[in-house]
């Protein structure tokens, strides 16, 4: 099982990194915000569709400090390099590193909302395949902060909409807000729950259960992942036109059901057919999902996001020979609630909700049975449900 830095670590490194690259750190201010992962809804959200998440205790932290010209400068912790330019000279082009952090940058500058220019240095100990809630992680941590430093006039809900904006400039149409909204508005050891077209969420506890979230990256990289999932959501709004010539007020695929959908197969190609079917039975695989939860019923619950597998699997044809090995696996083995793979990661991966009494054995076990199947070892992640962003503090 891989370790991974604490808050308080990730803080100190950056604050180090800060010293380092613009000298003292007076007057900076910080802040943290959680990965997050989607359990049940993916790839409806682009359908207003009802997701399922929780925050994991991995983080993204940035420092910054505001500067009395327009100069802006971004560093990250484990590199030498400094990125510096201007706000009236922001180029998203060549720029991977930090392209998320200058477009969220440059929203604002060309919006009139920032007049100085900021030092920044950004540190995470979230790994690479926890993919678009990585990402989303990194921006609210940067966005809370430039709102800590900058007082802008937004709202929470406000800033996170700079969020998806930028993220649909960059990313395209895999941006995803229930990452957004997870990673800003999370509790402590609870799940988070969001209705898409309704905006509403709201988080429930395991209770008395006790879970840890484990992640399995098999350290398959994915080639381009991105390209993919927009194929993926291509496909669906194809089969949203061709289902309005024979049904009239439809928006997207919220407003399909299911038993309408299976009497009407024909009027899609097998293809466009199989895309929209997951994407409708998904939607009301999570609404049962959540009444399940709500009851307290969690094997019934977890039984549904390892179901969602395999309609990633079959019917969306996102998942790979490692992740379908590792679910099939993972169910049998003790203690286990689920398991299902995790999409739009640039790596092949799967996160387990396995009783925390029984989360050493899981890793020993199913470490055991990846290697002996494909002579690889996994790479393991122990994680927890946490809080959601931790607002910037001053530190002169």
């Amino acid at each position: 099982m891989i370790n991974r830095n604490g808050v308080n670590e990730n803080i100190i490194l950056a604050k180090q990194q800060f010293e380092k690259c613009f000298g003292v750190s007076n007057n900076i201010s910080i802040a943290i915000c959680p990965a997050s992962v989607i359990l049940l809804g993916d790839h409806t959200h682009y359908n207003e569709g009802i997701l399922i998440s929780t925050c994991v205790n991995s983080y993204w932290t940035a420092i910054i400090r505001k500067r009395k010209d327009i100069s802006i400068s971004f560093a990250s912790t484990g590199s030498e390099k400094i990125y510096r330019t201007t706000l009236d000279k922001i180029d998203l082009n060549n720029n991977e590193a930090f392209i998320l952090l200058l477009g969220l940058t440059k929203i604002l500058y060309d919006e009139g909302l920032l007049h100085f220019g900021f030092d920044c240095v950004i540190s995470s100990d979230v790994p690479d395949c926890l993919g678009l809630g990585s990402w989303a992680a990194m921006q609210v941590a940067f966005l809370n902060n430039l709102n800590k430093v900058f007082s802008f006039p937004f709202e929470e809900v406000q800033l996170l909409g700079l969020i998806h904006k930028n993220e649909l400039n960059i990313l395209g149409k895999i941006s995803n807000i229930a990452h957004h909204y997870t990673a800003q508005f999370g509790k402590e050891n609870k799940l988070f729950f969001m209705d898409l077209r309704s905006k509403k969420y709201q988080s429930f506890s395991f209770g008395n259960r006790n879970f840890a979230l484990i992640v399995c990256d098999s350290g398959e990289k994915i080639i381009d992942p991105q390209k993919i999932c927009n194929e993926r959501i291509e496909e669906c709004e194809v089969g949203v036109k061709g289902l309005r010539l024979y049904v009239w007020g439809i928006k997207n695929l919220r407003d399909v059901e299911e038993d309408f959908l299976l009497k009407h197969y024909h009027m899609l190609p097998k293809k466009i057919f199989s895309r929209v079917f997951y994407n409708v039975k998904e939607r009301k695989r999570t609404e049962i999902a959540l009444k399940f939860f709500k009851k307290n019923l969690f094997e019934k619950f977890g039984a549904l996001i390892s179901e969602s597998h395999w309609g990633l699997s079959k019917d969306y044809e996102i998942s790979g020979e490692k992740s379908d090995y590792l679910v099939t696996e993972a169910v049998k083995l003790p203690g286990t609630l689920c398991s299902k793979m995790i999409s739009c990661s640039p790596l092949r991966c799967t996160f387990n909700f396995v009783e925390e009494k029984l989360a050493d054995n899981f890793i020993e076990k199913i470490n055991k049975l990846f290697y002996i199947q494909f002579q690889n070892e996994l790479r393991i992640y122990k994680f927890r449900p946490t809080g959601g962003v931790k607002k910037s503090r001053s530190k002169s």
